[in-house]
């Protein structure tokens, strides 16, 4: 049974004060001392970096070859394996061109002057007015009637045609009284 008023106690036993949890290092554990003092710090190895294959200049390459087929493109691009260029630009320890700048332009600082005139108000208001003038000529515009065919033939009549005098040949001779 538990004491009264604490938890019950679990039924493993803990080992003494001489046990070590975790593995021990011979050579390295010098405690919190150790890691303080002396950081494992790791030389990084300069590694060729591996381009990935540039299949824009090599189809070019292959074209003017006369490569046509789908084995001969397999083939030239198997022997003429071309790479794309690093540029190192953004690499550790690449060399930045100068004048090069990297990130979004800064924005351009408030007036304020503009602030303290109300420019910005005056601004607003203008084309508020503008915009009122804009929608009251859309809206005259609307208030008309729109022209049909029919509206149109009425204001535009067409020509009229003059009379043709042709007959038919057996009405050309014909006697008529004079």
């Amino acid at each position: 049974q538990p004491e009264l008023g604490k938890p019950m106690r679990n039924c493993y036993p803990l080992p003494g004060p001489d046990f070590t949890y975790g593995m021990y290092m011979h050579r390295r554990d010098g405690g919190v001392p150790e890691a303080i003092g002396h950081w494992d710090s790791v030389k990084a190895k300069p590694r060729k970096r591996v381009m990935p294959r540039d299949f824009v200049a090599m189809g070019q390459g292959a074209v003017a070859e006369g490569c046509t087929k789908a084995r001969e493109f397999a083939l030239y691009y198997k022997f003429k394996d071309t790479r794309q260029v690093d540029k190192g630009i953004l690499r550790y320890g690449g060399k930045v061109p100068p004048g090069m700048t990297f990130g979004r332009p800064a924005r351009p600082p408030t007036p304020f002057f503009d602030i303290m005139q109300h420019r910005y108000k005056e601004l607003w208001m203008e084309q508020q007015r503008a915009r009122t003038v804009v929608q009251h000529v859309v809206k005259k515009k609307t208030g008309e009637v729109r022209g049909n065919r029919t509206t149109f033939l009425r204001t535009h009549p067409l020509p009229v045609k003059k009379e043709s005098f042709w007959h038919l040949q057996r009405f050309e001779k014909v006697w008529a009284p004079h």
